[in-house]
């Protein structure tokens, strides 16, 4: 399953060979190490049926933002477990899903491309295409009237991405494919697959429609450009109205759209950063807790040590004696 690599930070293209490291081959288990210097972290694909891939991506970035370039033709599956991820729909517009969230969609080469904002994502995927998901529904249901492009037909009605927010039948699927190293995963992975299938063609199935999540990629852009000097300058308190007149944005729309790239409201992000940002201070330096607390945008240190508490559950003395 080849991939072509866009690292953003250089503007050059990485095969997905030079990305891995190491790949490790058992029975029809792949793990795929990644180079440090792009990802942290592997992914495990399991072939469950004749061109069925599960893939179970644990990644940590190393560098600001990836966009990897799927292969035409698939039909790909996402189920978020942790972080976000970033999906172009069309027209300069993007969406984002987050734990919980799953996604079918279409491969198109120039629509097709994703991103992590958050620099982390753990997730399930299921890739297939067209003939291999007929060979599948054949075999499971004989004499079957199931087709793949009933689902593709059903994806296309949402404009090649079929969404399905914080869905409880989903999540319980998800849950069963996860467990990969119960005795019978690869069988009870094929009828979960099938269970999955049969959900997702349901007229009845509730689906969000993309167009209300959408956000404009110039806007997104300059929102990421923002967190990117705020945090570059946690020392410095700067509000939602004090950003919407430095950077000519609409207060509403950035924090809407910060909510939706970060998962976060932009009060919360920035107050988790400054505490993380400070223990890592503490962990590393002799400098006061006084000190450290000015560094990080906190004149008070008793409001200080709150948000400490309140973010790391501990004060900032524990946590120092501590680690």
């Amino acid at each position: 399953m080849n991939k072509q690599l866009y690292i953003s930070d250089t503007k050059n293209h990485f095969s997905f060979e030079e990305m891995v490291e190491k790949v490790e081959h058992i029975e029809n288990e792949t793990i795929c190490y990644y180079n440090k210097n792009y990802i942290c972290g592997k992914t495990i694909q399991y072939e469950i049926f004749d061109g069925i891939w599960i893939i179970y991506p644990n990644l940590i970035l190393s560098i600001s933002e990836l966009f990897p370039l799927e292969e035409p033709g698939m039909i790909r599956m996402n189920y978020c477990i942790s972080g976000r991820c970033e999906l172009n729909f069309k027209n300069n517009k993007v969406f984002y899903v987050g734990a919980g969230d799953f996604v079918a969609a279409l491969i198109d080469d120039k629509q097709y491309k994703h991103n992590f904002p958050l620099g982390k994502y753990k997730g399930i995927s299921i890739v297939t295409n067209e003939r291999k998901l007929d060979d599948f529904l054949k075999t499971i249901f004989v004499n079957t009237k199931i087709t793949s492009s009933m689902l593709i037909q059903k994806i296309k009605q949402y404009e090649q991405y079929m969404l399905l927010s914080n869905n409880s039948i989903v999540q319980e699927i998800m849950k069963e494919i996860i467990l990969f190293n119960d005795k019978f995963w690869m069988e009870k992975s094929i009828l979960k697959f099938a269970e999955l299938i049969l959900l997702l063609i349901n007229n009845d199935k509730e689906v969000n429609q993309i167009k209300d999540k959408y956000f404009d990629k110039n806007l997104t852009n300059k929102v990421k450009q923002i967190k990117k000097e705020v945090t570059q300058n946690a020392e410095v308190y700067i509000t939602i109205e004090e950003i919407g007149k430095k950077y000519n944005v609409s207060s509403r729309a950035f924090s809407d759209c910060f909510k939706e790239i970060y998962g976060k409201t932009y009060y919360a992000f920035i107050k988790e950063f400054r505490i993380k940002k400070a223990a890592d201070l503490l962990c590393v330096t002799n400098r006061s807790i006084a000190e450290i607390a000015i560094e990080v945008g906190y004149q008070n240190a008793s409001k200080f040590s709150k948000a400490f508490s309140d973010v790391m559950g501990v004060t900032p003395n524990y946590f120092r004696k501590n680690n």
